[in-house]
């Protein structure tokens, strides 16, 4: 077996997606998600792992929409693991959904989140009137509103437009990591609120990291189980600059826990764990 084949194999056995090594269950993707960190619901990149893939224990399989389909079963999942604040969840990886564990939080939000009032952001113009909205409709309930309630003190009315004007809103919240899911006991309809309102502890971590030391604890996460690193694939994926994510991994290097490698079809170095 070639270098870059026992590294993979490796890869995947630690990921779950090989039939011995596949999770039977929601407990069984949890402890995963500890474990690994980073994790997305469905295939999102080959650089990090997926539940659908780790329940199926087949890298190759394809998601379906039948009823009673291996990816209907993983997307249930997601109820599961909400409610019992398994992990954080919201979208990360290629902006698809991703949990992230509770360990990770202050360093993945250091580095994707904008830890700024949203005022501020709106006063430097980086944020738009309708975001901003939502956040003050979210500070003012001072907790967690289902979707309805929201779009009403938001002042989002029923209406084509307005939901268009909404979602655009969301989007622009989420993208900057200044919203959390809330999964309710009582339906299946999510909630929202505030990350800095849910989890004012993880965003008080957050703030008091530096980039490089961010980068630290999620490089010490990640490399351990994903067995290699495509620097490149990885920093595109997680929207992070590629020098300091580079950096991070040499830093790994120097200390002796990683080694760099060349791997084909990548030009520049690669880095394989070394623990």
């Amino acid at each position: 077996m070639t270098l870059f084949g026992d590294l993979h194999a490796r890869r995947l056995a630690s990921w779950g997606q090989t039939p011995e090594r596949r999770i039977p269950d929601a407990e069984a993707a949890a402890r995963l998600i500890e474990r690994v960190g980073l994790a997305t619901l469905f295939p999102a990149s080959p650089e990090l792992p997926n539940l659908f893939h780790a329940y199926t224990g087949d890298p190759e399989a394809r998601t379906e929409s039948a009823w009673d389909s291996p990816a209907v079963h993983v997307y249930g999942w997601r109820w599961d693991l909400g409610r019992a604040e398994a992990a954080f969840y919201t979208t990360v990886v290629r902006d698809r959904p991703t949990w992230i564990s509770w360990a990770l939080l202050p360093a993945v939000l250091r580095l994707r989140a904008d830890l700024r009032p949203p005022q501020e952001l709106y006063e430097r113009g980086e944020l738009s009137a309708d975001a901003l909205r939502l956040a003050r409709a979210l500070a003012t309930a001072g907790g967690v509103l289902t979707t309805g309630d929201l779009r009403r003190a938001a002042g989002f009315p029923t209406g084509k437009a307005h939901r268009a004007a909404y979602l655009k809103a969301v989007q622009e919240l989420d993208s900057r990591m200044l919203l959390a899911k809330v999964f309710s006991p009582e339906d299946t309809e999510m909630r929202h609120a505030l990350v800095a309102v849910r989890h004012p502890d993880a965003v008080t971590a957050a703030s008091k990291l530096s980039t490089e030391e961010a980068l630290d604890r999620l490089l010490a996460a990640y490399l351990p189980h994903a067995i290699y690193a495509v620097p490149a694939v990885l920093a595109k994926h997680l929207r992070l600059p590629p020098a300091p994510l580079r950096a991070g991994l040499e830093r790994l290097v120097a200390r002796g826990a990683a080694e760099p490698i060349t791997l084909p079809g990548h030009r520049e170095p690669c880095y394989a764990w070394a623990g």
